[in-house]
């Protein structure tokens, strides 16, 4: 594994102030749901890792995000829930986009696109148990 830059050189400031940007807006929209909040916090943990492994390690440990992004660092997995989710997101999103922009050549390949992101979402591994603190039988 790579070395982060020193702490105080300019280059661990920019990778320090991508991730919180990422991080940021990443949780602005655990709130307000305009863009995707896991693909943000899993941008700001890879710029925390470049220039703020400590950062990286406190995200990691969060009790509500931390689980998923740890499923995902480890073993690229990831619930079923998470699947549902995103692939609901995904096909929500795209209906309101033809709804608003009509159906195009443009929202065809935008179509097409997103449908192989929730092949590819809808492929990967799922936990042999569930991290997220469901109980355990």
């Amino acid at each position: 594994m790579e070395h982060p830059p020193d702490p105080g050189s300019r280059t661990a400031r920019l990778w320090r102030a991508f991730g919180t940007l990422s991080v940021a807006i990443g949780l602005f929209n655990a709130f307000v749901p305009l863009l995707p909040t896991t693909v943000f916090l899993l941008v700001g943990l890879w710029a925390y890792g470049k220039g703020a492994p400590d950062l990286r390690e406190r995200l990691l440990e969060h009790p509500r995000f931390g689980p998923g992004l740890r499923l995902w660092q480890e073993r690229r997995s990831m619930t079923r829930l998470a699947k549902w989710q995103c692939i609901g997101t995904i096909a929500f999103g795209y209906l309101v986009t033809v709804w608003l922009a009509g159906f195009s050549a443009t929202t065809a390949l935008l179509g097409i696109g997103l449908a192989g992101l929730a092949l590819y979402l809808a492929l990967r591994p799922e936990p042999a148990a569930c991290p997220l603190g469901a109980p355990q039988r």
